[in-house]
């Protein structure tokens, strides 16, 4: 996860989607608990959509599960291994709270360029995989910044190209409607989308995330815990 969830409750003030033409879009939302099962069966009784195993992170101590939110985006729920002896160790909470979320924007040296241009000081690439149930194996980079203002800064990421985006191989049935950002001071955060063309915008507030979507169960909303 890039950042712990932080905020409970949030007044919900719309933020748009990436427009068309933007160098950076929303890639996945991670949704954070500490038994795999019993989130997908949280996330299954509030949407309508069951979401599919996609298997562990083989240089970390979590598996996930799965589903498409249409339009290049997905949804990722993030548990411990279940061969995890302390779960709560590695993710603490009981129920699926919005853990972190990932930008994809083609190539990561020109987004990561831009931020050391924008006097951040990035990290990565940091190469990842992970094997899925059926035995095929996943590959991407992945790079980030970190520093006051960014604790809800997504991290980047670029697939493999012999690898399928997982939001075309997940389960469908919900859409990503949009993202909402609050930060006492949103000016690093802000700087940080301009650095790698991304259209999201923060609001200044208590600090927080709200994931909105439209499932077949209607309108569902995930949010960060304090």
């Amino acid at each position: 996860m890039k950042f712990s969830p932080l905020l409970g409750a949030l007044m919900l003030i719309p933020a748009p989607l990436p427009a068309q033409g933007s160098r950076a879009d929303i890639d996945h939302i991670i949704l954070a608990i500490n038994n795999l099962d019993k989130g997908i069966a949280e996330f299954a009784e509030r949407t309508g959509v069951t979401p599919q195993k996609g298997g562990e992170h083989p240089t970390g101590r979590t598996q996930n599960a799965l589903v498409s939110l249409g339009n290049g985006h997905y949804l990722e729920i993030l548990a411990p291994k279940s061969s995890e002896p302390n779960p709560d160790a590695v993710v603490p909470y009981r129920d699926l709270v919005v853990g972190g979320w990932a930008l994809h924007g083609g190539a990561l040296e020109p987004l990561l360029s831009g931020l050391k241009g924008a006097g951040f000081t990035p990290v990565g690439p940091i190469p990842g995989s992970r094997k899925q149930p059926n035995g095929s194996l996943l590959e991407w980079r992945t790079g980030n910044a970190s520093g006051p203002g960014l604790s809800l800064a997504p991290f980047l990421i670029e697939w493999s190209a012999a690898s399928p985006h997982p939001s075309t191989t997940s389960p469908g049935g919900c859409r990503l409607d949009g993202i909402e950002l609050r930060e006492p001071d949103p000016g690093p955060l802000q700087r940080f989308f301009t650095a790698v063309g991304y259209s999201g915008t923060v609001t200044r507030g208590e600090r927080g995330m709200i994931v909105r979507l439209t499932c077949p169960k209607g309108r569902v909303v995930f949010a960060t815990l304090e």
